[in-house]
């Protein structure tokens, strides 16, 4: 965990088989302090002696890993130990190879779990620092959010106790009904019988965002992963045609043209924060057809989901609505909406919008996030 202390090292692990590599890492960092706390390199000459270290120490904050040492995947081996068999989201990692034909960037960025992809033959000294001086402050962010969690936790009410455990033991039942109806859709099924799967599974899916809420779990948070973000907003909107075609309103979308093809962002938050935020509206604005707009800003990098009541004037196929219902915010949906706000601050974003909600019901929600190209 997170030290307070200034005289507490930031602990990094280097793992390579290069008795050199060891040796620069060492004169670059000799001396050096990242908020007042000088930095401590640990050594490890394979991937057994770093597992055994990951093993005895608990605060090493980030790995500067080679990938071929003693097989040509050793070190894609070691994230999956890192990340798998010791389940730690938390601690950086950042991979440095002098073989990128062993392990091509595009790859290992989408399948493995990692923060930075360094070539040995084009790195420096000021490239080397940067990349550590952002693993280190990603890994304070993260543990700060986990100790504020757990001061949290520890002063919680037992309303909220109660809340978290419940989300708790339905999320185990909610995730293995997801697993049975993904199982159907494998099966040779008629038009009509398909149709019922999915719209089990969307209802499914929801219930699982429900639970999620209440649950109110960090660990989310730190699952970066790479993906097109137009398949969440794609996803989210599968999940909510069910009860669009039941109640008979519109939901529509648009996507910016300038959105990056691939985005790195926690998916399983943004996911939760968007339905969650789409739920809300949807409840706030009773009766009213929906408009969704994803849009990117290229200079402040930020994704930007606007979600609003369609009308007449801007829907283009005439207007479908029924009279908006005003209606005032129960406490779950007060409860939902507040954490969606505190999801999205804890991703680093802004938020804005009203809990009430009604008939010019409007939210925005920006996100920091950082594009593949």
């Amino acid at each position: 965990m997170l030290s307070n202390s200034e005289n507490t090292p930031w602990r990094i692990l280097v793992v390579d088989d290069e008795e050199g590599i060891h040796g620069i890492t060492r004169m670059i960092f000799r001396g050096y302090q990242f908020e007042n706390r000088s930095i401590e390199l640990i050594s490890a000459f394979n991937g057994e002696e770093a597992r055994d270290i990951l093993r005895s120490t608990s605060d090493i904050a980030l790995i500067l890993l080679d990938v071929v040492m003693e097989s040509d995947d050793e070190g894609l081996k070691l994230i999956d130990f890192v990340r798998n068999t010791q389940g730690n989201r938390d601690i950086r990692i950042i991979l440095r190879t002098g073989h990128p034909g062993y392990a091509p960037e595009t790859e290992v960025i989408v399948d493995y779990d990692i923060n930075d992809y360094l070539s040995k033959a084009e790195l420096s000294a000021s490239r080397l620092l940067t990349s550590v001086v952002v693993a280190l402050r990603s890994y304070r962010d993260i543990e700060s959010a986990r100790q504020h969690q757990q001061q949290n936790t520890d002063q919680q009410p037992l309303e909220s106790i109660l809340l978290n455990q419940l989300g708790q033991s339905l999320k185990p039942l909610v995730e293995d009904s997801i697993k049975q109806a993904g199982r159907l859709k494998q099966l040779g099924l008629s038009p009509m019988a398909q149709d019922l799967v999915q719209v089990l599974n969307a209802h499914q899916q929801r219930l699982y965002n429900s639970c999620l809420i209440l649950e109110d779990n960090l660990q989310i948070l730190v699952q970066l992963e790479v993906l097109d973000v137009r398949e969440i907003l794609d996803q989210l909107v599968q999940n909510l045609l069910p009860q669009a075609r039941q109640q008979g309103w519109l939901l529509d979308y648009q996507v910016d043209e300038n959105l990056p093809t691939r985005v790195r962002l926690a998916a399983k938050a943004v996911n939760q924060l968007w339905m969650s935020l789409t739920e809300h509206a949807l409840h706030s604005c009773s009766g009213s057809d929906l408009k969704l707009q994803l849009s990117y800003n290229d200079a402040s990098q930020e994704l930007e989901l606007t979600i609003n009541t369609l009308n007449s004037d801007d829907s283009g196929f005439g207007s479908l609505n029924r009279k908006p219902v005003q209606t005032s915010a129960t406490q779950w949906q007060r409860f939902r909406y507040q954490q969606a706000e505190k999801l999205c601050q804890q991703l680093g974003g802004e938020l804005s919008g009203s809990e009430q909600g009604g008939a010019d019901q409007l939210l925005c929600c920006r996100l920091p996030v950082e594009a593949i190209i």
